[in-house]
């Protein structure tokens, strides 16, 4: 399991409903709706790095 992964499972998400996380050597990196600009300002910051990108859904979506 990847570090940036367990830094995603021990996010509070409730902060985050509705947005994409951005999570970069296991610390936060930006949320918001505007992946695009999020993900080229981490590549840009440390593009050595592979960032984690997830969205926290609404309490309501049921995922299976």
């Amino acid at each position: 399991m990847s570090k940036n992964f367990q830094a995603f499972l021990k996010l509070n998400k409730e902060k985050y409903t509705n947005e994409y996380v951005v999570i970069v050597n296991k610390k936060l990196f930006a949320a918001g709706q505007d992946i695009v600009a999020m993900l080229k300002s981490a590549k840009k910051k440390y593009p050595g790095s592979t960032p984690f990108i997830a969205k926290i859904p609404d309490r309501s979506v049921l995922v299976l």
